[in-house]
């Protein structure tokens, strides 16, 4: 399945879908849509050879193949591999110094299942969009395993079921991995370390150019068999033995919490306060989901994720085809199109937005909350000259613009800051339109990240706040919330016009 190709329509593209919406009947609702496939996806690794969008190590195989599931606050890439599992872990405001010394999204962590398990029969790994639950089946040995994945937002956890239709048969052993670090004189130097104990391994450590201190923890929960555990100098490895079912759970956090001062701080190791550390709140969440147990997690996560997804129906075609996803892909590109390729990627795209923008985590960003890479391309950040505004396109006339509202909240904390760009600019460029005492609007460049959000830069010159703002209207056009208006909406209209009254100027004639 040509995961790339997919996800670049769906989060910048897929919106060219949207005028199909009259075209939506109820039975829509009735489809089960999945993206699948009958084989694993190939982990062949990184290529710091290549470099896409500035960005790197490259990895092929983690953009082509895997498939992505998220709660908003942090996104896994599942390789659904039966020998030796990866599963990759990113989470939103983990950031290093990245492409321009503004921040950059990276990975957070690399998991990892070895199960031994060669040359499966009836193999099929399927990410169905209905309940946002990625599946992994097969029979190896006369025994039929299976796997789910989801991304539960509501307790901020990733959880995962290992089960077979056998007593005794789920044995393997997991180990985690913090990528990339680094020498203390390194760019995007990165130090950690992990640890196992009992049936939870923890990662921690702290990158240096923000003053990151990051912490993940994932807990194995066993019915049956014996666990056992390991450390050795660089990885943490937690060993089940003849388990009837196991139950994962992973959760992860940062000490950056979203405020204007994050943006408002000049000094880059000083925008977080390096004495505060996420172990209380990961642990916390981690002990929570488990008190609640994998069914109720599961129970929770479809409550809320088909709260959003069933709001809208499409059909396209008669029928949903009996291939796979890649065989469709490929027909479209030979020229044998069916539009249940354009039925599935508009739900895609809804998917995706749902499992990357959720109220109280930062926005979706260039990918969304998905990245492998070291240092993420564009760092993977808020690029306000189209980006944004067509990741959230679709947040609107689909029924979803709770979607938006981490926007939003991004948009509040960072407003500060905005104001005093827009006052520089005009008092560098036009000092007699200055209103020294009184409004000068807001304006943002191009880019901007979780930590910084940049003022108006020749890239895109200045004007950018304009072409945001018309978001803030498309909210309230379509949520008519009135409360919004008055305290959000209307001021970053009223302020990006300001701006720019100051600034414009007449076109010459000819």
């Amino acid at each position: 399945m040509k995961i790339q190709l997919l996800a670049k329509k769906c989060l910048f593209l897929f919106m060219i879908f949207l005028g199909v919406n009259g075209m939506a009947q109820t039975n829509s609702i009735n489809r089960i849509y999945e993206i699948w496939d009958d084989q694993p996806a190939p982990n062949r690794g990184k290529d710091y050879g290549r470099i896409q969008a500035r960005g790197y190590p490259a990895d092929e195989d983690w953009e082509t193949y895997s498939y992505p599931i998220g709660n908003g606050y942090m996104g896994a890439n599942v390789f659904g591999r039966t020998d030796y599992e990866r599963i990759q872990i990113t989470e939103k405001t983990m950031a290093n110094e990245g492409l321009y010394g503004k921040g950059g999204l990276t990975n957070f962590a690399e998991i990892y299942l070895d199960f031994g398990h060669y040359n499966p029969a009836g193999y099929k790994r399927s990410l169905n969009l209905n309940e946002a639950i990625l599946y992994v089946d097969y029979e190896h040995h006369g025994v039929k395993y299976s796997r789910e994945y989801f991304g539960n937002y509501p307790e901020n956890v990733i959880a995962i079921k290992l089960s077979a239709d056998k007593e005794e048969q789920i044995s393997f052993k997991l180990h985690a991995e913090i990528p990339y670090r680094r020498s203390e004189n390194e760019i995007n130097t990165r130090t950690g370390k992990t640890k196992a104990e009992d049936d939870l391994i923890t990662l921690s450590g702290n990158i240096a150019h923000f003053n990151v201190n990051y912490e993940g923890q994932i807990k194995v929960i066993n019915e049956g068999g014996k666990l056992f555990t390991s450390n050795n100098n660089r990885n943490a490895e937690i060993r089940v033995e003849g388990a009837n079912f196991v139950v994962i759970l992973i959760a992860a956090g940062t000490n950056y919490e979203l405020s204007p001062e994050v943006f408002l701080e000049e000094t880059d190791g000083k925008k977080l306060d390096g004495n505060i550390f996420p172990h209380e709140k990961v642990t916390k969440r981690i002990n929570n989901a488990a008190a609640l147990g994998y069914d109720k997690l599961k129970q929770i996560h479809l409550k809320d994720y088909q709260n959003l997804f069933s709001r809208v129906s499409v059909i396209l075609s008669p029928e949903v085809p009996k291939i796979t996803t890649g065989e469709l892909l490929d027909n479209y590109k030979n020229g044998n199109s069916n539009p249940y390729l354009e039925e599935l990627i508009f739900h895609y795209g809804r998917y995706l937005l749902i499992s990357s923008s959720r109220k109280n985590t930062l926005p979706s960003g260039l990918q969304g909350v998905w990245s492998q890479y070291l240092v993420t391309p564009w760092t993977g950040g808020y690029w306000h000259n189209i980006n944004v505004q067509m990741n959230y396109w679709g947040a609107f006339n689909t029924n979803m613009a709770e979607t938006f509202i981490p926007y939003i909240q991004y948009h509040k904390a960072y407003m500060p800051k905005t104001r005093k760009s827009a006052t520089s600019y005009i008092e560098k460029n036009h000092p007699q339109a200055l209103d020294e005492d009184g409004d000068n609007g807001w304006a943002i460049g191009s880019g901007a990240t979780a930590y910084v959000i940049g003022g108006a830069p020749s890239h895109s010159g200045p004007g950018t706040a304009g072409f945001t703002s018309k978001l803030f209207w498309e909210y309230f056009d379509f949520t008519r919330d009135t409360a919004f208006l008055r305290e959000t909406g209307y001021p970053a209209l009223l302020g990006a016009s300001k701006f720019l009254s100051k600034t414009l100027k007449p076109a010459e004639n000819g």
